[in-house]
């Protein structure tokens, strides 16, 4: 048998859907890239893509563990950077279930339209000889329809994801980063000044407390509990770390324990924000059992 191949064609074809889908898989996952990262790993893609294609009496399995494992592990790295472990295997399960939905709809669109015999009267060099304006009109109309709705599912996808960003915590000399939970629930003011309040778990706070304010700190959580009258401002000419922040939830009213951070940097998609002298209330349970946060931010902050 007989079997003609062009691996230029295979490697322009593959180019322009890998970025698709590496686009896809940035804005699903909001993970940040720029445009040569992007490149470089449709590049990859295209290429494997290209020399496989020479071999055609290749096993399947060691085509799917080339093409689909490891090549696509690699772009995803080349285009998002260095990820840990759990993320990168999350990440690249995203991007075969995008593969395979954009693979689908595809070949659904080529064997079920016209759009086959258009391409092959593409290649004859005939491209419009039989076809009506209406059929360009519908043609494009529903690829507008497909296009907005697509985009929809994505809206629809980030509303009811939990926005989770990248967090670094400051105190004098010490730094700690983490992950900050943007809740539009969280309502904490500081009585003082009324600034914005931040949430944060007590084992997370210790990493940042030197002797002298983990000994203050534990002060102020007796002076909080009632196991002391008196205010824990001895030796205090400078400004006191730490602040009482009235909460109220379903059915509770209580106070937590505020301590003020020098610095708090905020890491989005598009942007770093930092927000100085920043009071964080200190929680003793954690915020969440699956760990993917230790920080409720304020929606102030960002």
């Amino acid at each position: 048998m007989y079997l003609e191949v062009y691996p230029d064609i295979v490697f322009i074809l593959n180019f322009f859907i890998d970025i698709i889908l590496i686009f896809l898989l940035k804005k699903v996952n909001k993970k940040k890239s720029n445009i040569p990262r992007m490149i470089l790993a449709a590049i990859l893609g295209a290429t494997t893509a290209a020399i496989v294609s020479i071999f055609p009496w290749m096993n399947e399995a060691f085509k799917f563990a080339i093409m689909y494992v490891a090549a696509s592990i690699l772009m995803i790295v080349i285009a998002f950077g260095k990820l840990k472990l759990l993320e990168l295997v999350k990440q690249w399960l995203v991007f075969i279930m995008i593969t395979y939905f954009v693979g689908g709809l595809m070949n659904s669109i080529y064997y079920y339209t016209n759009i086959r015999l258009i391409l092959i009267h593409l290649g004859n060099g005939n491209i419009f000889s039989n076809i009506s304006v209406v059929y360009i009109i519908a043609s494009i109309s529903a690829i507008t329809v497909f296009s907005l709705i697509i985009i929809w599912f994505l809206r629809l996808y980030h509303l009811h994801k939990p926005l989770i960003y990248d967090v670094e915590l400051v105190l004098k000399d010490r730094k700690v980063k983490t992950k900050g939970l943007m809740d539009t629930g969280n309502c904490l003011y500081d009585p003082i000044g009324r600034k914005p309040v931040m949430v944060i778990e007590n084992n997370l706070i210790e990493e940042l407390l030197t002797p002298d304010i983990k000994h203050d700190m534990e002060l102020a959580k007796d002076y909080l509990e009632g196991k002391t009258d008196e205010i824990p401002l001895e030796h205090y000419d400078k400004v006191f770390n730490f602040s009482f922040i009235p909460y109220r939830s379903v059915g509770k009213t209580g106070m937590l324990l505020g301590i003020r951070l020098d610095k708090v940097m905020i890491y989005t998609e598009k942007e770093s924000i930092c927000n100085e002298k920043v009071t964080a209330a200190i929680c003793d349970n954690p915020l969440t059992d699956k760990k993917d946060y230790q920080v409720i931010l304020h929606k102030e902050l960002l």
